[in-house]
């Protein structure tokens, strides 16, 4: 039975491993990892983590080669046993490239992108145009990525095409009392919901 209470404190355990990195996909790069299952993996850098073997030694994540990801997608396609492959992007041509194959051939991939408010409509349209789903999503919030991230996560899973989650880096707070860094803001919500008590989160 799905327990929210042990799904934030396991990506709340991966993102403190995550965010001293100062990466700007580290809380959705935890939230995927808390979503994934076995048989998945995770491009967070130049290798592959398969999801059950290593996820828990995870330190540190970087941007991975995208048509690395959507290459391992296609394998894990061909091989027809399910699974999703999520990555950690960066905005540039091989994007693109690596969209243009994920949509062609319905792969089982979603691609988180760091991306600035200013970005925004133009990163949107240009995925848009390559008839892939554009999500965005607040990148510092685990409850704003959530959602967003096991939508897409299913989609994929249940044969019906990539997903591109927009983890906006410099959304405006909603208030001057919110804490900015992901993993302060997610231990508010712990707190506030009764999930942990101050001392546990130290």
């Amino acid at each position: 039975m799905f327990c929210l209470k042990e799904l934030l404190l396991k990506i709340r355990a991966l993102l403190s491993r995550l965010a001293e990195s100062g990466e700007p996909l580290a809380a959705a790069s935890a939230v995927a990892l808390g979503l994934l299952e076995e048989g998945d993996l995770f491009a967070g850098g130049p290798e592959l983590t398969a999801i059950g073997e290593e996820a828990e030694a995870l330190s540190a994540v970087g941007a991975a080669d995208p048509m690395l990801a959507a290459g391992a997608a296609c394998a894990l396609q061909r091989k027809g046993q399910g699974g999703v492959i999520v990555a950690a992007a960066e905005d540039a041509d091989r994007l693109y490239e690596a969209i243009t194959l994920a949509v062609k051939l319905a792969l089982p991939l979603v691609l988180l992108v760091s991306c600035p408010q200013a970005a925004l409509d133009e990163l949107s349209s240009r995925v848009m145009a390559a008839d892939m789903e554009c999500i965005p999503a607040d990148g510092r919030g685990v409850m704003s990525l959530m959602p967003a991230l096991r939508l897409a996560i299913d989609k994929a899973r249940e044969g019906d095409g990539p997903t591109l989650i927009e983890c906006v880096s410099d959304q405006p707070l909603e208030d001057e009392d919110t804490p900015a860094a992901p993993l302060e803001r997610l231990n508010s919500v712990l707190i506030l919901e009764g999930y942990a008590m101050p001392e546990e989160l130290v």
